[in-house]
């Protein structure tokens, strides 16, 4: 079985859009899609499809990764679902446009 697709890429705002499937399938070529980071960015992933609890690791490590390096990282538009794991796994403040934010 091929792995689901995932991409990371510029969008029109200059930030990063993340679009497909993150899953344990494919958790690893996720998790180093991520470019070296200068300066404050924001993903926007509208277009995660579908995500699963490898998908919430990857972006804590995303999260570590741009700490890291001083470079603040944001997250936008999670889906619901993503949003629900988060929130189960106490993260739930890792999404910058959720409610309450």
């Amino acid at each position: 079985m091929a792995n689901p697709v995932f991409q990371l890429g510029a969008d029109d705002s200059n930030g990063l859009r993340a679009n497909g499937q993150i899953s344990f399938a494919n958790a690893g070529v996720a998790l180093e899609a991520l470019p070296a980071l200068r300066g404050p960015i924001a993903i926007d992933l509208a277009g995660v499809t579908e995500a699963d609890s490898a998908a919430l690791a990857v972006l804590v490590a995303w999260a570590a990764k741009a700490q890291a390096r001083g470079a603040p990282l944001r997250y936008l538009h999670a889906p619901s679902s993503l949003r629900n794991l988060a929130h189960l796994c106490d993260l739930g403040g890792l999404f910058a446009d959720a409610p309450g934010a």
